[in-house]
């Protein structure tokens, strides 16, 4: 669970490394075994999905559908008194 901003960085940095081992995996394994390529990258899969389910609650996305307008915050109507 992601309690603050460097917690955040933390879990950001590890999926990166997570994305990186599973370059690797599939440069050195699939190309030899495609079936121990899918063992061995469903592990960093599942904890990539865990740790951005954390970071998506901690953002406040949680159950929501990420698409162009859920970031984007509509400026106040410059008419409105």
């Amino acid at each position: 669970m992601i309690e603050n901003d460097e917690q955040l960085r933390q879990a950001s940095e590890a999926i990166g490394d997570l994305y990186q081992a599973l370059a690797s995996y599939r440069c050195k394994i699939l190309p030899v075994n495609p079936r121990n390529y899918r063992m061995i990258a469903q592990g960093p899969l599942d904890e990539i999905r865990k740790i951005q389910a954390d970071i998506d609650s901690y953002l406040g996305l949680h159950g929501t559908v990420m698409t162009a307008d859920t970031l984007h915050e509509t400026p106040p109507d410059s008419d409105a008194p």
